[in-house]
């Protein structure tokens, strides 16, 4: 993983040069990233598959709800749909210590919440939904809120996306289905699987209810994780870990 490795550290750099240009060129350089990452995955086999861009609207800021199995979730949100010039709601602690990713979150304009502070959180997201709103770039936010290390995923917690919705009124909620990474890292890179195929699965965008109406928005929160675990392969959808290709 040397060419991932490699990518964190040379786009740490360029990042803090393409940010003095504006928030364009900083998601320029970040999609860059986000390439070269996924680009030096190929090296160990893996293989790539997208599907369902059809469903974005040219011109169109969304609210990107997916499962979390790994942090190329992120890279393969930036890259991807790169067009939408995503930010991310993130722990904090990422905000730190990893090159090109920590950059990206804390001077990019991400969120980047304190999962012991809910007033914080809360109040990290809403501001992240305005200036969404207010700048026209979409937002990714993984509402089970920790990666899933088997691949099954867990419920959604309805907090943060609530506050997210509530503060972006008018955009549609995208959700994705992101296949494969918890598998490619099952043994923490020592080393990675290989011959891993990893997924990226757009559905259609639906529009949200209101979030002030708590049972409406519960079953939305329920038919989300539906759509999003339809298109897991079925014993990750089924709570038990996919046995891993090698």
């Amino acid at each position: 993983m040397g060419g991932v490795f490699g990518a964190l550290f040379a786009y740490d750099v360029v990042q803090r040069v393409a940010i003095r240009f504006g928030a364009h060129a900083h998601q320029r350089a970040v999609t860059g990233m986000a390439r070269a990452i996924n680009r030096a995955t190929l090296f160990a086999g893996t293989r790539h598959r997208v599907e369902g861009k059809e469903h974005l609207q040219p011109g169109r800021a969304y609210i990107i709800v997916a499962n979390h199995q790994s942090l190329l979730d992120i890279s393969m949100a930036s890259d991807f749909l790169d067009l939408l010039e995503p930010r991310y709601v993130s722990k904090r602690e990422l905000a730190r210590g990893v090159p090109g990713v920590s950059f990206n979150l804390s001077r990019g304009g991400s969120a980047c919440i304190d999962r012991k502070n809910p007033e914080q959180a809360i109040a990290a997201i809403e501001d992240l939904g305005r200036r969404a709103v207010r700048d026209g770039f979409s937002v990714v936010i993984f509402p089970e809120g920790t990666r899933s290390k088997t691949g099954a995923m867990r419920p959604f917690r309805e907090a943060g996306l609530r506050a997210l919705i509530r503060s972006a009124p008018g955009m549609e909620v995208l959700p994705v289905t992101s296949v494969g990474g918890s598998r490619l890292f099952r043994n923490n890179l020592k080393p990675i699987t290989r011959n891993v195929e990893l997924a990226f699965i757009v559905h259609p965008p639906v529009v949200p209810p209101d979030p002030t109406d708590a049972e409406a928005f519960t079953a939305f929160v329920h038919r989300l994780e539906a759509t999003i675990a339809s298109a897991l392969p079925e014993r990750d959808s089924e709570g038990r870990a996919a046995e891993d290709e090698r």
